[in-house]
């Protein structure tokens, strides 16, 4: 679950289970445009983790000699 900073002056209300925010829908926006770039690159990074991996087992087989 990615953290996000909001400005206190979009505070509506908060008690001890819920912070209640009004926040522009452009910074709405350009959260779920970032969040699609981190989830993508995540998935990038998933399909090449096992080319990734076998790569530094070789740098380390190397750097061992």
């Amino acid at each position: 679950m990615p953290l996000i900073k909001i400005p206190r002056h979009y505070l509506v209300s908060q008690d001890q289970d819920l912070i209640i925010v009004d926040v522009p829908e452009s910074i709405l926006l350009n959260w779920q445009k970032d969040y699609e770039k981190i989830t993508k690159a995540k998935g990038i990074l998933k399909h090449k983790k096992a080319a990734m991996l076998a790569h530094l087992d070789t740098l380390r087989q190397e750097w061992e000699k």
